[in-house]
């Protein structure tokens, strides 16, 4: 490393627009009050996690400072009796996860300081109010005309902005805006060229851009003026609300909001009603409001095509009078067949072309006198510092959506193996099952086999007369069939039981010769007691009864 390397700026590379997942993991006890260990990670990569400790009474305090957004966050009630059993705590520590669930799930919410603080105190624990104050003071020393009156505490969204009304010396009665912010991860342009460009954007007139009054770069962010408008900004005029309210109350949950007709579309249009404000934002490298949702975009790469699909979300809002909290709308309110048209092709593709409804638009909004001529002029190197940072942001813009990409297939394959796993399983358990069965059908049919066998039926007999098994079945005395045995219940009414008999073992063999000669012997005697049987030995027996 040089030793006199040029150091080109000192910018935040945390960017605040990155989603933060939250999971409260365990619950302990540490000095008689219970804290809960929450895992918070930034963005779809794990490594990106870290663990705070939180009480109840954080959660007390959190949703005191969100509590003005006017939104039912279901946070669980205090309990001073028995807040220390177990079960207690379980029930606890489930209600306090779906609360902040609640919150995450709320862009508008989850983007708000105090929920910043919350979950990622390391990063957000600096006095940013003071900080940018000092800074304000510095720009401004050089320049006595503008004098800072006082802060608007929370005014946008961004964290990093701050907001504070301005008096200026020449003409007290004039209202203006000074908004100081801190340089943002895509900031690409040399200090050098980062004065040259701004110093142009000062002379910058269009009919739908907001002039500047008065700019100044340093090296940590930059410090623009505007005037002020009463009546706010157009997000003002769809939630009825004032603009120098915070942020989350303006916009959190506002009690009425309004929606737009086509014919009002084109009055904001192309009556110059509406002209924007903070096109430096670019400039100074600050991510935008619905980064979060064109990560989940695959096709949405180039600068452009990002803008057309921001355009569609304020155009949806328009329409409807409330924000699209998703990144695709899947299904699409009833509206005008042009209008539904547009909205589908910028919140889709980020389309390029022109589109009908902007024609139909500008010839039904009526001409306002004539248009001024565009005025901007840049130097053949600016705009070359320019494009290099332009592909520099797109570049970690497609960077984070293959990262996204790649995260969500894994968990794709995880659920996968997972339920691969369980498929496993099961089969496994049904081919147990099939398997215990069909031995148990095997058995079944060896013992009826075998009692057909006993009892001299089995086709498998030899022709022989010396064959064993000839031998066997004619020596052996055959049992008598165990198919149907009665069985005495208690009422002495004999029953058949239906119960297989156990299968018979097979007896020993037995010498053939000794078997025959026993049995012939046995029959002689037999025929010798019959025949020399005397009936004359026999007594007549009177029955008593008649």
């Amino acid at each position: 490393m040089a030793l006199f390397e040029k150091r080109y700026t000192n910018k935040v590379l945390l960017d605040d627009t990155e989603k933060l997942t939250s999971v409260i993991e365990n619950a302990r006890t540490i000095d008689g009050h219970t804290e809960y260990v929450i895992k918070t990670q930034r963005g779809p990569l794990p490594e990106k996690s870290w663990r705070v400790s939180r009480r109840y009474n954080d959660f007390v305090q959190l949703n005191a400072a969100l509590s003005i957004s006017g939104i039912d966050l279901a946070l669980p009630p205090k309990k001073i009796i028995g807040n220390m059993e177990p079960d207690f705590i379980a029930q606890r520590q489930i209600a306090l996860q779906n609360y902040l669930n609640n919150i995450l799930m709320n862009p508008i919410l989850a983007s708000s300081l105090p929920m910043k603080k919350f979950l990622d105190p390391d990063n957000y624990t600096a006095p940013l109010h003071e900080i940018a104050l000092q800074q304000v003071s510095l720009a401004l020393r050089s320049d006595a005309n503008f004098e800072v009156c006082k802060a608007i505490p929370d005014m946008g969204w961004r964290l990093r902005k701050h907001y504070y009304t301005v008096k200026n010396r020449q003409n007290p009665k004039q209202e203006l805006l000074l908004t100081w912010v801190e340089f943002g991860p895509d900031k690409h342009l040399q200090d050098k060229d980062m004065q040259g460009v701004f110093k142009s954007l000062g002379t910058l007139r269009h009919n739908y851009i907001e002039p500047i009054v008065y700019q100044h770069v340093t090296e940590n962010g930059a410090l623009m003026i505007r005037n002020f408008y009463p009546v706010g900004t157009l997000r003002d005029i769809l939630c009825v609300t004032k603009p120098k309210q915070p942020f989350i109350k303006k916009y959190g949950n506002p009690k009425q909001t309004k929606s737009l007709s086509v014919p009002e579309i084109a009055m904001y249009g192309y009556q110059k009603c509406a002209k924007l404000l903070d096109i430096e934002n670019g400039l100074l490298g600050l991510p935008a409001f619905y980064r979060p949702y064109v990560v989940q975009r695959r096709k949405l790469h180039a600068t452009t095509q990002v803008d057309i699909y921001s355009f569609g979300h304020v155009l949806y809002e328009m329409a409807f009078g409330r924000p699209l909290l998703e990144a695709t709308c899947s299904e699409l309110p009833y509206c005008e067949a042009t209008l539904k048209s547009l909205l589908a092709r910028s919140l889709k593709t980020g389309f390029t072309n022109e589109h009908p409804f902007f024609e139909s638009t500008k010839h039904a909004a009526l001409a306002v006198g004539s248009m001024e001529r565009p005025h901007f002029k840049l130097s053949s190197h600016l705009k070359e510092a320019l494009q290099e940072a332009v592909n520099k942001a797109e570049q970690r813009l497609k960077d984070e959506q293959k990262v996204a990409r790649h995260q969500k297939r894994l968990v794709k394959v995880q659920e996968m193996m997972s339920s691969e796993e369980e498929m496993k399983k099961r089969k496994q358990k049904l081919k147990k099952e099939q398997k215990l069965a069909q031995e148990q059908r095997s058995a079944n049919q060896l013992s009826a086999n075998g009692m057909k066998h006993i009892n001299g039926k089995s086709p498998e007999r030899s022709d022989s007369p010396t064959s064993t098994s000839t031998a066997t079945s004619v020596g052996t005395l055959t049992p008598p069939s165990l198919r149907s045995i009665d069985v005495p219940q208690g009422d002495g009414v004999p029953a058949k039981s239906t119960v297989p008999p156990p299968p018979l073992q097979m007896p020993p063999p037995v010498d053939v010769t000794s078997n025959l000669s026993k049995l012939t012997n046995e029959r002689a005697a037999l025929l010798g007691s019959i025949c020399n049987f005397n009936k004359t030995s026999l007594r007549k027996v009177a029955n008593e009864y008649h």
